[in-house]
């Protein structure tokens, strides 16, 4: 069995450090892909939320009208 030289260990660390540093910048590349995505998914949100908002002025809106013109039926009906 041979002992390992000081350039043997130095040599290993290094390949080590090298691996290490790869996964860093993977983690790294896939962290900024998740706050991509998430940014991307909160304007999604967002852009639904102004939409419903929306869709639920014409839906009050409508109902209003329903009601004044039934109101209005009724009462010359009634009169």
């Amino acid at each position: 069995m041979q002992i390992p030289t000081p350039q043997d260990k130095l040599a290993e660390f290094d390949a080590r450090l090298s691996r290490i540093e790869g996964i860093v910048e993977q983690l790294a590349e896939r962290m900024n892909g998740l706050a991509q995505g998430q940014r991307d998914l909160s304007n999604l949100v967002e852009q639904n939320r102004r939409e419903s908002r929306t869709d639920f002025r014409w839906l009050v809106g409508i109902q209003i009208t329903t009601l004044l013109t039934l109101g209005t039926l009724i009462l010359f009906k009634l009169g």
